[in-house]
């Protein structure tokens, strides 16, 4: 049966959905069908959080056997993988690290990273608008984090402590051999999707001048209407009448008519949170070998701005 020999493991927000399916256009690149099984969190149960519903859950695969079940088809390809950005998160890494690398040594590790103040300021917005974050403000989500950890809710509502990745990215540095694990920023990927994707075609042994198209993902908005949203995208009954009714194609022009661009994190906040992660920033900047400076700017001028 074959195994994965590479894991996409994050950071959320982070661009990692669109580099997934830019990989999956490869001739020499298998990736599983279900993007992010979570496999290496699950320790064989239920994760010890809150669950948010079967949207969210039915991935999620916990039997060593059902994981590779997800690679059968592979059929000899050079690099198998599959893409599960929460093993970046702050939930417990140490654990996963060890996990991974107790079940496939070999794997090649890539992570995206983004600058953390906008990760989590992106992050929040996603959930928000899915309808999956209730609380109504940035602010008041930042303040509810802790009591959210001590009460075991998801991982996703980490919108802080997730963008610690000195910290997090750290027990993977210590667990596996630092030529197995690279990182890449998102706002490379963002500037240079083709140079990019060539390191990383290289660095998993593939033909590097194999082109392929990137296209934005799970891109992150705020809508007009949320009630237009939902009906568009997880219809009722109602809805799916709807659905019926209108042609797709003006289903898709009304859904883009309901997207709204986010407005900017407020700048005091942005500081806040950026000066909060500056010695995290530090530690991440001697970990990778990269200048990071400009992540520590008061300003936005450090940030790629596409959500």
């Amino acid at each position: 049966m074959p195994q994965p020999n590479f894991l996409i493991i994050g950071a959320q927000k982070c661009g990692t959905d669109a580099l997934y399916h830019a990989l999956g256009q490869h001739p020499d690149i298998f990736l599983s069908a279900n993007k992010e099984p979570f496999f290496f969190i699950t320790g064989g149960r239920l994760p010890g959080y809150r669950l948010p519903g079967p949207r969210y859950t039915n991935r999620l695969v916990y039997d060593w056997d059902t994981y590779l079940q997800l690679f059968a088809e592979a059929n000899g390809k050079r690099a198998i993988g599959e893409a599960s950005a929460i093993y970046l998160s702050s939930y417990f890494p140490e654990q996963t690290a060890a996990r991974i690398r107790d079940r496939i040594p070999d794997a090649k590790l890539i992570a995206l990273l983004r600058q953390p103040a906008e990760r989590a300021y992106s992050a929040y917005n996603f959930y928000r608008a899915r309808d999956f974050e209730p609380l109504a403000s940035f602010e008041e989500a930042l303040a509810a984090e802790p009591a959210r950890i001590e009460s075991n809710d998801t991982p996703d509502f980490r919108h802080r402590l997730n963008g610690f990745y000195g910290t997090n990215l750290k027990p993977y540095y210590d667990t596996f051999p630092h030529e197995q694990i690279r990182v890449y920023l998102f706002e490379e990927w963002n500037a240079d999707p083709a140079g990019t994707l060539r390191s990383i075609f290289r660095f998993l042994n593939v033909d590097e001048n194999v082109p392929v198209d990137v296209e934005r993902r799970n891109v992150t908005h705020r809508y007009r209407s949320q009630r237009l949203h939902r009906l568009l995208a997880r219809p009722g009954r109602f809805g799916q009448r709807l659905h019926r009714v209108l042609p797709a194609s003006f289903r898709l022009q009304l859904d883009r008519w309901n997207q709204m661009p986010l407005p900017p994190i407020p700048p005091a906040l942005w500081r806040e949170l950026t000066e909060g992660y500056r010695e995290d920033i530090l530690k991440l900047q001697s970990l990778i070998g990269r200048d990071l400076s400009h992540w520590l700017k008061n300003d936005r001028s450090g940030a790629a701005r596409r959500s």
